[in-house]
């Protein structure tokens, strides 16, 4: 019955075919996507896609990837820092809004290369690739699991860059300048750059791009012998470096290189007084934290890949072989949670001293048919060899002196290989109809070492060396049909799988008992996507897109904190049960008009536990994600004078309330669930431009609101008295010169 409803719902939208054509309108732009592997119409896809092309990029004035949440529905970011935040699609997420060491749900891509590691040691979900937004084509955004084409750790979607490629023939350049001043914080500036060189006319071409941003930090803190104004900005800089030859007119290939550097002084918490519900410092006005040492953080990553596709008549094949490496460095201050642990000590410091770095080796090989046969297929492998080294130094210090020095130490070493094949293939059963059919198997093997000392008494972790091995095989399944109604769109059902790598497991230790907690191995966990939609253009000025999905998540990997120790395990199941919209319309010459609206409801339907604790119940909402959210922006474009034109256009976006942690999470006295109230947040821009050149004006939550962004852990152990909570930019209004060549 809640089928044959939500088919109703979905053939009743095409009705709007009766709606007039306005005199003036302007045709929805078509948008081409990589989605499923080959290059295709996004109105064609059978499934939810979200696109925002450079031009759209550029006029949204998108800096980082916070600023896509807004106009891509069933999409929420937690965390309230750059390079530190967490994209979280159709409520698929555990370890609360401060990340936790959650490993990667949304696969994230930069062309055909998988950025990050798939493993639970990396913590990959905290660290969601965030690169400038500058001179892509595209960001696509592929909601549900896509565990057949793009393999592990696509269990909730994918979010792929799409990079400009060098244009042969055509010599180009452009730059801009942006600067932007935060309403009680510091200054936010920026530079990019990009120049596309014609080597050997239709042979050789060179795209290179550069950019340096400074992200503002607002937040002030004022512990002693560390007081500081506006922590928690970034520095980001780096590039792309391309290089496209074209030797013979069936064979391309794409050489790429990209380097990414960023620096934090600090965390952008705000000390929250969990009794009073109000900052615990200052007021918000003010935003506050003291926070005894500096807490610094630094990333870096470097891409290289080499992308080749050959023609073969009947057939395309591509390759595509990339090397990756990556390095973070940061230094978080654990004190509440250490003070909680040791009474004893008295301790009023405790930084860690985070490592890590990551060096991986990836390849596929695919072949596919031409598009508009009556069977379409694609086959392919794919081969991915990861090592992972991790460090974690923990000093505890009272009235400055040390106590000991080494108050604990863990050093995290993992080698992960994966091997696997798909294929897919669509049948053309008539000219509007047809069916697809997918499958993908792995073979994943992994080598764990782990070594912890320490002094404290009782030890936060134990002297020991541990070495596990694993050896898994998983397999995923898609199946979509899709109906043409001639021009009027499409409707559309779809069946995807997805999973999370499991492999050896962290082994902690409780304090108190010096006994393990937690098994030698974790197991996968995986998801099942029922999705109907449809895509339908009623007039040439309209596009609606509607999904309604049904996500059934067994096995969850969950990060929790018990009596201060972190532990993985499996446990419980989830459902997310949610419908997205989106709707563009273009009534009349030089406006366009982006709607999107979400509705997710995703729970637990066990309870999960650690030892004799009840840590969350069933029902509990899965945490980070609003029930409801959407966005309404519209721009207009006029003309001036002759040769200029301007622009106005403004944005609506609305984030409903949502929890930190799972709900039980209080009654286990370890990590509190806070609830982060909705907020509303408008932004507002106005510019001017030629052929050449533009200059744009922006203000970014106009309100100054207080939106709140995330909320972390603190103490254990019955010590709980405040909490983390980091908050959106407030207000920021400034300008972006550009110019073309």
């Amino acid at each position: 019955m809640r089928h044959a409803r939500l088919c109703a719902l979905l053939l009743g939208s095409t009705a709007l075919w009766a709606l007039p054509q306005a005199a003036s309108a302007q045709s929805i732009e078509e948008i081409l996507v990589t989605a499923q592997k080959r290059t295709e119409s996004i109105r064609e896809v059978p499934q939810a896609v979200s696109v925002l092309t450079g031009d759209q990029l550029d006029r949204l004035n998108v800096k980082e990837i916070a600023d896509i949440a807004a106009y891509v529905p069933g999409l929420a970011v937690r965390g309230g820092t750059v390079g530190n935040r967490t994209i979280v699609v159709r409520g698929m997420a555990t370890a609360g809004t401060s990340g936790g060491g959650e490993s990667r749900l949304l696969g994230i891509y930069v062309d055909d290369v998988a950025f990050g590691s798939a493993t639970i040691f990396s913590g990959a979900a905290n660290f969601d690739l965030d690169i400038s937004a500058f001179d892509l084509e595209r960001v696509e955004v592929l909601n549900g699991p896509q565990g057949t084409l793009y393999g592990a750790s696509s269990m909730a979607g994918v979010l792929k860059y799409v990079t400009k490629a060098p244009k042969m023939n055509v010599f180009e350049a452009k730059t801009q300048v942006s600067f932007g001043a935060v309403d009680g914080g510091d200054t936010e500036k920026g530079f990019r750059a990009m120049v596309n060189v014609p080597i050997i006319n239709d042979k050789v071409a060179a795209r290179l791009q550069v950019y340096h941003q400074d992200f503002a930090g607002y937040v002030d803190n004022i512990a002693p012998g560390f007081a500081k104004k506006d922590v928690g900005g970034t520095e980001q800089y780096g590039g792309r470096a391309q290089l496209l030859l074209t030797p013979t007119d069936q064979l391309s290939l794409k050489f790429m290189g990209m380097t990414q550097d960023m620096r934090r002084t600090g965390g952008s918490g705000v000390n929250w007084n969990l009794a009073a519900n109000a900052p615990l410092y200052g007021d918000l006005d003010h935003l506050t934290q003291s926070t005894p040492s500096a807490e610094p953080t630094t990333q870096r990553f470097r891409v290289y890949s080499l992308t080749g596709d050959y023609d073969l008549g009947w057939a395309k094949a591509t390759a595509v072989v990339a090397q990756q490496q990556s390095t973070q460095q940061n230094t978080p201050n654990l004190y509440t949670t250490l003070q909680a642990i040791y009474p004893q000590y008295g301790i009023t410091s405790a930084p860690v001293a985070y490592g890590q770095k990551i060096f991986k080796n990836s390849g596929e090989f695919r072949i596919a048919s031409p598009g508009g046969t009556k069977l379409e297929w694609l086959a392919g492998i794919y081969y991915d060899n990861e090592k992972i080294a991790q460090t974690q130094t923990i000093s505890a210090f009272a009235g400055g002196a040390a106590i000991p020095v080494d108050f604990g130490h863990v050093t995290l070493i993992d080698h992960y290989r994966e091997l696997a094949a798909f294929a897919n293939a669509t049948y053309h059963i008539t000219d509007a109809w047809d069916v697809m059919l997918g499958a993908r198997g792995a073979r994943s093997d992994q080598n764990y070492t782990q070594i912890t000392t320490a002094n404290a008494s009782p030890p936060l972790v134990a002297n020991a060396r541990l070495d596990i091995g694993d050896r898994s095989y998983t397999s995923t399944y898609a199946a979509s049909t899709k109906y043409k109604f001639s021009d009027l769109g499409i409707v559309y059902a779809r069946f995807s799988t997805g999973y999370r790598p499991g492999g050896p497991n962290v082994q902690g230790f409780d304090g108190t008992t010096g006994q393990p907690v937690g098994s030698r191995t974790l197991g996968p966990d995986k998801a099942k996507n029922y999705e109907v939609g449809a895509k339908i253009t009623p007039v040439k000025w309209l596009g609606i897109d509607l999904a309604v999905y049904h996500i059934d998540w067994t096995d969850i990997q969950l990060n929790v904190q018990y009596n201060g120790i972190s532990v993985r395990a499996n446990g419980s199941k989830a459902v997310s049960d949610g419908s997205e919209l989106t709707v563009q319309l273009q009534p009349i010459a030089g406006l366009r008009i982006l709607g999107t609206l979400s509705y997710t409801d995703a729970h637990l339907e066990a309870p999960v536990g650690v030892g004799t604790s009840t840590l969350a119940n069933s029902g509990d909402p899965l945490p980070g994600t609003p029930k409801w959210s959407g966005a309404i922006n519209a721009d207009y474009e006029f003309p001036v004078w002759s040769g200029w034109n301007g622009t106005v256009g403004g944005g609506w976006n609305y984030v409903g309330q949502r929890n930190s942690n799972f709900l039980g999470f209080a009654s286990a006295q370890t990590a509190p669930n806070f609830i982060l109230p909705s907020y509303n947040q408008i932004n507002l821009r106005a510019g001017l431009s030629t052929d050449r050149y533009s200059v744009q004006f922006f203000a970014r939550n106009v309100g100054d609101e207080r939106g709140f962004a995330s909320a972390g852990n603190t103490a254990t152990r019955g010590r709980i008295t405040a909490t983390s909570v980091t908050f959106i930019q407030p207000r920021t209004m400034g300008v972006t010169f550009e110019a073309q060549f």
